[in-house]
């Protein structure tokens, strides 16, 4: 894959979008909405499945490289979730605050101002809706999610998440910073790593 090749992300949300581009500046990023894709209900019972899913469907209507992504939030207190569907946890068409919200008082149920977690991000790369060979770079980042809420940078759950050993959450760290130990930001070292191999043989 030649420098400035242009990949199409599978998504429509403006922070991941933001996160690529900066962790990818020898590709031009475009988004799935920039081209009127419209992305299909996810049916997949893992993050693998739905990345998959999302970017066959971006390559096909693009005709080009697609990349889907599928990240979320597990807390192991909560059965594991919100999981896949940390970004519809309180309901289907929650905002970042509100799943905040909902999660906070799961938490609070249970009796505890902090839970174990982990982010999770699943990347799959396709050249081609049919690509036999796609590239899967997985990154998973440790912390606890916290009832207490700092910071106004990042999106999702950053506010309540700190990362282990760390005395701040994601929404208190420059774009810079997260990038460098985020879920994503670890897969898509794996990932362009792998690209980089693949484009070498």
């Amino acid at each position: 894959m030649a420098d400035q090749a242009t990949i199409v992300v599978a998504t429509n949300n403006p922070g991941k979008l933001k996160e690529f581009a900066l962790l990818l500046p020898s590709f031009n990023i475009i988004s799935q909405s920039s081209l009127g894709i419209t992305p299909e209900e996810e049916l997949g019972e893992t993050f693998f499945e739905n990345s998959l899913q999302k970017a066959r469907v971006a390559s096909a209507a693009s005709g080009m490289a697609s990349l889907g992504d599928d990240s979320g939030l597990i807390v192991p207190a909560l059965n594991n979730l919100p999981g896949l569907r940390s970004a519809r946890y309180a309901h289907e068409s929650a905002t970042d605050e509100e799943n905040r919200q909902h999660l906070k008082k799961e938490i609070e149920k249970l009796e505890l101002n902090q839970a174990k977690a982990y982010f999770v991000c699943v990347l799959v790369l396709l050249q081609s809706p049919a690509d036999p060979f796609p590239l899967m770079a997985t990154g998973l980042l440790e912390g606890l999610v916290k009832t207490t809420m700092q910071g106004n940078n990042g999106f999702g759950y950053d506010p309540m998440f700190y990362p282990k050993d760390s005395n701040v959450s994601l929404g208190e760290m420059d774009s810079d910073e997260k990038a460098l130990l985020s879920h994503r930001g670890k897969a898509i070292q794996i990932l362009k790593r792998k690209i980089e191999s693949f484009a070498s043989e």
